[in-house]
């Protein structure tokens, strides 16, 4: 019996858990199994439930993928750390802040900003050690930080963490807002009195703390992508209104606005792309520049450019069927590794032009010294276990993801370019598997559509493949998910997609 009054017996947390390793591969231990009642305690009230054992049975019925999506983001909650994403992070810290911060200071008003769904603070605590370092005083930034969780409220506001969640805190950092305490490192008064942490929830009729063109910029990161299309449309519209114009919006890496209808702009700012509340009177700040985008029908934006701008566009051609390894070009062992100066995002695209060149071994040392130096950049892991899969390395590259799913439980590009080591490997059933659950996170996927058909054909379910294959054609006229990381001969288009598929329908067909 939960303290809520709600009846959750340890029985039904295992067979939830195993579910949600089914459908999403998410491995919830018994560890775990307290943030998995606390996120039960949330969703069970929603559908009028008090006993697990009827919410296990309602996710029985044809909408249980979608309520399951919704129980996700409330189990993965506390998966995050500071500084994630060093792409936004940059771009805060060089080109929105400082401008914000003079204009402020010309008006005499703080800059005023909200992590809304701060979870247990690193979030917050780093917007809030960026401002410190620009040189804002107590009264020049005003910061909110909220989230529904209310264990996550009192772990963010005591500030508390131990080592193992400080890897992306520089050293002078480090020194400079924590203090070092029985393994644990805590904030120091300076940074903790920098944001208030209060619990609140986005999706509530009204956000009365929140005034009318009142932010300059909001994170809302890794938030709102299992929320429902309405839900994010009236939330996307109150961030809209509470931002001033020329205000800025920060979502996670997989999250887009495509087809949802907003006033936003996509912007590209510094390495990073930022959506921005437009004010066209107003020049663009150094480092930002509006990106150009295709016409779209009412209502609906453009899917967001790639995560790795400064790489090679992908070629639009059909996704070919994995097969042996390519060989890769001799390097002079003499040569070594060519320097890796730069942001993480030149190094990232130098890997990746070592990757086009077919100059895999020397890619190999670039992307593992950029993961031991930023291990939370997501695109490198990812990109280094496809260089170690297009060596053949299957086993290494399967590490290689699955550390990017520890620091990134849902990525989608995790799961599919582990069917693609597993479908290189001859193992089909892995491969499906892998397939399935990246399409339980993006039903949209065209290219996971069109792969999970050829494992199908390989595995004899014809009818099934056929399913699949129409699923990809079905895409055909939706822009593709951009996809972080770097696999060469990926397709860029969901056109290519659409007519692979149709040229495998047509052989099916003949049999």
């Amino acid at each position: 019996m939960s303290g809520s009054g709600l009846t959750i017996e340890r029985a039904a947390l295992e067979q939830l858990a195993a579910l949600l390793l089914e459908h999403a591969g998410l491995k919830i231990t018994p560890d775990g199994y307290k943030g998995l009642r606390l996120a039960l305690e949330a969703r069970m009230p929603a559908l009028g439930l008090v006993d697990a054992t009827d919410y296990l049975l309602q996710l029985k019925y044809a909408s249980a993928e979608d309520e399951l999506r919704a129980l996700l983001p409330l189990v993965t909650v506390g998966k995050t750390e500071f500084f994630r994403d060093h792409r936004q992070f940059e771009a805060l810290e060089r080109e929105v802040f400082p401008p914000l911060l003079a204009r402020a200071r010309r008006e005499g008003q703080p800059v005023r900003a909200w992590s809304a769904g701060c979870a247990t603070g690193e979030e917050a605590y780093s917007i809030a050690m960026v401002a410190l370092d620009a040189g804002a005083g107590p009264r020049e930034f005003d910061f909110w930080a909220t989230d529904l969780n209310p264990v996550a409220i009192d772990t963010a506001a005591a500030g508390r963490y131990p080592v193992r969640r400080l890897l992306g805190v520089s050293e002078p950092r480090l020194a400079r807002y924590f203090t070092a305490s029985d393994e644990h490192y805590e904030v120091k008064p300076q940074l903790r009195h920098q944001v208030r942490f209060e619990q609140q929830n986005l999706a509530a009729p009204h956000w009365p703390q929140v005034g009318a063109q009142a932010l300059d910029f909001v994170f809302c990161r890794n938030v709102i992508i299992y929320f429902d299309q309405p839900a994010i449309v009236r939330v996307m519209a109150r961030f809209f209104e509470a931002l001033r114009p020329g205000g800025w919006l920060f979502l996670g890496y997989s999250e887009t606005l495509f087809r949802v209808p907003t006033g936003f702009e996509m912007v590209e700012v510094g390495d990073a792309f930022i959506y921005r509340r437009p004010l066209e009177a107003r020049p663009a700040a150094a480092g930002v520049r509006r990106l150009a985008t295709p016409a779209s029908p009412p209502g609906v934006e453009p899917s967001a450019p790639r995560s790795a701008p400064s790489s090679p566009e992908h070629r639009s051609a059909p996704p070919p069927t994995p097969g042996p390894p390519p060989a890769p070009v001799p390097v002079d062992p003499a040569d070594g590794p060519r320097p890796g100066a730069g942001s993480p995002v030149e190094r990232l695209a130098e890997v990746i032009r070592d990757l086009e060149a077919g100059a895999f071994p020397r890619a190999l040392r670039l992307a593992h010294r950029l993961v031991d130096d930023v291990p939370h950049d997501l695109a490198a892991r990812v990109t280094l276990g496809n260089v170690h899969a297009l060596m053949g390395n299957v086993d290494e590259a399967r590490e290689a993801y699955q550390q990017a799913l520890q620091r990134e439980p849902l990525s989608i590009e995790a799961r599919l370019y582990l069917g693609l080591a597993a479908l290189q490997g001859g193992e089909s059933e892995v491969a499906r598997q892998e397939f399935t659950r990246a399409l339980f996170l993006e039903p949209a996927l065209a290219l996971c559509h069109y792969l999970l058909g050829q494992v199908q054909e390989r595995l004899g379910e014809l009818d099934a493949a056929r399913r699949s294959y129409r699923n990809a054609m079905a895409l055909k006229k939706d822009p593709p998910r951009p996809l972080v990381g770097h696999f060469p001969d990926l397709p860029a288009s969901n056109e290519a997609i659409a007519q692979a598929a149709q040229l495998r329908l047509a052989a099916l067909s003949e049999r």
